[in-house]
């Protein structure tokens, strides 16, 4: 008799960490010393059984481990190779490459990486590793460019949204706050269908549809307990559920200028995509619904989803913020 599964059992169960036999197989890799004699600019992302190394908050390498050759292989953009770009008569974007020729390449993978790289993602980079290196920082970093994962396509079809989020913090003192951060860099990076709007659509489903206590609280620990099996120094021991708190959302802007003598700022025109009044010295309010229209003021804590937002003036040469959440802003609007 052929045997009918139901749908919950069918499911791909979604998982984020890696084996303990997968970290101490790659803690005796060639990557794994490439990582430690770069880790002042190189990141580890743990996923659902692999992991990517960052540089630029680029993923440079995607590293698996073949369990029954007791083997760590691992996949490269071929642009980080060649600097030629993906397109529809390559075969693969990704190819599979030895370690030997990663670490032998290196030089050439950042050349490529700092050419696409946008100043966002390498300022994004160093905020993090400036935080991380930092012993006195309230905050660790956990992860960067956090991905929901979907069990299926119709799921992912139903929730309708990202799911993303550029860095994901833990605070070092338990119970441990959990800070979700979305990083803007100039004027460019608040409107548009990525901008400001967008990310608090998609943080507001976040909180509706429970994927924190649901997912992401359980994945948190998860990857934790691998970065600790990795060598990773993390300054706290690996939580348990009840040691983590509910998240906190945070818009940081960095490189807060105006682009031109009496142009807005970056923190001003936000302000025309958030308010329905001109706040924070906004000129201009957009043409299109605003974040208040839609989703009520999230600068107050009495709405449905609330946020912080930090903005500092410095660029992507001068970046001096050593404590992610708690260090020198020029601005720092708390919701009230």
């Amino acid at each position: 008799m052929k045997k009918i599964m139901s749908k919950k059992s069918s499911e791909k169960k979604i998982t984020r960490g890696i084996s303990e036999d997968f970290a101490k197989v790659f803690k005796k890799s060639e990557l794994y010393k490439l990582y430690e004699n770069h880790n002042d600019e190189l990141l580890l992302g743990v996923r659902n059984n692999y992991l990517n190394l960052y540089y630029n908050c680029d993923s440079i390498a995607k590293i698996e481990y073949k369990k029954r050759d007791k083997k760590i292989v691992c996949k490269i953009d071929k642009y980080y190779l060649d600097g030629n770009h993906y397109n529809s008569k390559d075969k693969e974007k990704r190819y599979k490459i030895e370690q030997k020729e990663i670490c032998k390449l290196y030089e050439v993978i950042k050349k490529h990486s700092n050419v696409k790289a946008t100043p966002e993602k390498k300022a994004q980079s160093k905020l993090v590793l400036l935080n991380n290196s930092n012993k006195k920082s309230n905050w660790f970093c956990v992860d960067v460019e956090y991905v929901k994962s979907f069990n299926n396509r119709a799921e992912k079809k139903e929730a309708y949204f990202n799911g993303r989020f550029d860095i994901i913090a833990l605070s070092k003192m338990k119970p441990h706050k959990v800070a979700l951060i979305e990083l803007k860099y100039g004027s460019g990076a608040i409107g548009g269908t990525s901008g400001i709007y967008k990310h608090v659509e998609d943080f507001s489903k976040f909180c509706e549809k429970g994927y924190f206590e649901g997912q992401l609280k359980q994945e948190i620990i998860k990857i934790v307990k691998s970065q600790i099996e990795l060598g990773i120094v993390v300054p706290f021991e690996s939580p348990e559920e009840f040691d983590i708190l509910a998240p906190e959302f945070y818009f940081i802007t960095l490189d807060n200028n105006a682009e031109k003598e009496n142009a807005s700022t970056p923190m001003q025109t936000m302000a025309g995509y958030l308010f329905n009044d001109k706040r924070w010295g906004c000129r201009k309010l957009t043409t299109k619904d605003s974040v208040e229209k839609m989703f009520g003021d999230i600068t107050k804590k009495d709405n449905k989803f609330f946020a912080t937002f930090l903005f500092s003036k410095a660029t992507l040469e001068n970046i001096g913020i050593t404590d992610i959440i708690d260090g020198t802003y020029n601005e720092r609007i708390l919701p009230v």
